[in-house]
């Protein structure tokens, strides 16, 4: 299952499942080192499995958001 970190706030990190858009809370703390918001973050599909940053699929939907938005700016 694949989460996206939407914010960090107060230590507590808002994730949001990429496929439900379910959202959940946990604390930063719990997250792996270094992750910051807008990372993608995989877990092996077992209840409280850790979770890690999935660089490739960071870098990816970073790409994405990085198209629309030019294409909105109209430069593509």
């Amino acid at each position: 299952m694949q989460w996206v970190i939407d914010r960090i706030e107060d230590g507590i990190a808002v994730l949001e499942n990429t496929e439900t858009e379910e959202t959940l809370e946990r604390p930063k703390k719990e997250l792996p080192k270094g992750a910051k918001e807008g990372q993608v973050l995989t877990d092996d599909g077992v209840a409280g499995g850790a979770l890690r940053i999935d660089k490739d699929e960071t870098a990816a939907r970073a790409a994405r958001i990085r198209e629309r938005f030019e294409r909105l700016k109209g430069g593509g």
